[in-house]
Parts: structure tokens; C-alpha cells; sequence
């Protein structure tokens, strides 16, 4: 008989400087199967990102040293595309908004109860699981499209050529359309993190792709640059778009205590943050 190999628990990254919250939510998430990371400051939980090798992360408005939305922000310039549970006592819609526009996935307003806190875990990493699957091969977002098996890219049924550069620097872009990248983060996506080479090579690997798919390339409405940010890919570019331009260059240098719980008054009861 032989012994069949035991799986580890997903594991998800609890944000949040409330001992009992962190207590109460880590608890129901190993009863459903799950593995809590817990952090009480922001910071600490950037540092710790790699390593905790989570799924998802829950992340509390109100920390210590930086609010959540700042946490957020600075998550996803790093390129972490990890599904995002915001956990707050403000329901305004200006602050759900402004959470949301940070990079957050869902928000959840305290009190809140166990059984609503795995439902929306649970629909958050099926979401997440559909996106991966979906953009395994194609990626659409408008009249742009890119396949990445056949690492063929076309814009408005017309295939465009691209160097193999440009191709990854697109791919990239197009897997965060509407987020703003770094030019470090979009270094270490395209060319690798051991890459010694000029950092204005993304810069050069821009114009070359606006040359092939904006209208006016000097002034960019889909490929666009975010002063002193980096570059972000509009799904809903200000202006309409031609046809791509397939001309191809003849050379290119790539640089190179209460637990489960269902009432009203639920976990964050009386919190404010």
C-alpha cells in the first residue's frame, strides 16, 4: 500500500492589527482548509509577501504605520496580481471607491459575519482561477489581442509583427490594462530581475510599440506614460485607434474567542477603522 502524498493548505495573508479578528478569521479559514499568514503592520507584510506563498490576502483599512489602500498600491506596483479582500469600517462610497481604485478586489464593511467572510474568499479565489485560466492563451482587451501559445499578436483582426521583446513588454502591459507599472517592475517582468542593462531600454521598447499601434504615436491613448509612475495600457483609450502598422525593423537592439458566528453583530462589531 502506498502512502498517497499529503497537499499543504492554500494559504492566505491576514493584514491586521486587531489580535481577535486575526484569531477569529484564522480559525475559520482552517476549518475550511486554509493555511493564515498573519501580519500586524503593512510594512511587515510587504516584506513577508514572497514568502508566504498565499493565495489571497485579507487586509485591514486601518494599520498601524500605513492605511490599507496604501498597502494595496504598493502591492500591485510590484506586479502581485494576488486577489485582494479589503476588510473596513468605513461604508461610504467615496472610500469604497477609493479602496477598490487601489487595487483592491472586494471589500467587505465590519461588522461582518464568518459565513459572509468565506463567501466572498471562496468567490474571490474562483474568480481568480477563471482570470488564470482565461489569460493561459489569449489575452483580449478591445481590438487588441494576444495569443500567447502561438505568441502571436493582432489589432482589429490585422496581426502585427513584433520583436520578442515587445511581444513580452505588451503581454505584460495587457495582463495589468488600466494599472499603472514601474519601469522596474516592467524591467523585471520583461528582461528578468539579474538584468544589467539601461533602464531606458523600456522606454525604447514603448515608442517601438506606439509606433506599430498608435494613431499618433508622439501623443499615445492606449499605450500610455504616467508622469514620473511609470506606464499603464488603457482598455478605453480617450481616442479611437487604426489599424496596427506592420512594418517591421530591419534591426533592433535589445538592452538586452467567539469563532464561527452568523449574527448581525459579527466580527469588527463596534470599530470604526
Amino acid at each position: 500500500m502506498t502512502n498517497n502524498p499529503i497537499s499543504k493548505p492554500k494559504r492566505i495573508m491576514v493584514v491586521d492589527d486587531d489580535a481577535t479578528i486575526v484569531e477569529t478569521l484564522a480559525y475559520n479559514l482552517k476549518r475550511h482548509g486554509f493555511e493564515a499568514v498573519s501580519f500586524s503592520r503593512g510594512m511587515e507584510a510587504l516584506s513577508g509577501l514572497d514568502d508566504a506563498d498565499a493565495c489571497l490576502i485579507v487586509l485591514d483599512w486601518m494599520l498601524p504605520d500605513v492605511t490599507g489602500p496604501e498597502v494595496v498600491k504598493l502591492i500591485r506596483e510590484r506586479g502581485c496580481e494576488l486577489p485582494v479582500l479589503m476588510l473596513t469600517g468605513r461604508s461610504s462610497p467615496n472610500d469604497i471607491a477609493h479602496g477598490l481604485s487601489a487595487g483592491a478586489d472586494d471589500y467587505l464593511a465590519k461588522p461582518f459575519s464568518t459565513i459572509e467572510f468565506m463567501a466572498r474568499i471562496q468567490a474571490l479565489l474562483r474568480r481568480a482561477k477563471k482570470d488564470q485560466g482565461a489569460s493561459e492563451n489569449k489575452i483580449t482587451i478591445g481590438d487588441l489581442m494576444l495569443d500567447e501559445s502561438a505568441r502571436r499578436v493582432t489589432f482589429k483582426g490585422q496581426p502585427v509583427d513584433l520583436s520578442p521583446k515587445e511581444f513580452s513588454l505588451l503581454k505584460a502591459l495587457m495582463k495589468n490594462a488600466d494599472k499603472t507599472m514601474s519601469t522596474d517592475v516592467l524591467l523585471n517582468k520583461v528582461w528578468g530581475s539579474d538584468y544589467q542593462g539601461d533602464v531606458k531600454t523600456v522606454a525604447v521598447h514603448m515608442r517601438w510599440l506606439r509606433q506599430k499601434l498608435e494613431n499618433d504615436p508622439k501623443n499615445p491613448t492606449l499605450l500610455e506614460t504616467v508622469h514620473r509612475s511609470g506606464y499603464r495600457l488603457n482598455s478605453q483609450p480617450s481616442a479611437a485607434q487604426p489599424t496596427a502598422r506592420h512594418e517591421s525593423k530591419a534591426t533592433e537592439s535589445e538592452h538586452g474567542s467567539g469563532h464561527e458566528t452568523g449574527s448581525s453583530h459579527g466580527i469588527g462589531h463596534g470599530q470604526s477603522h
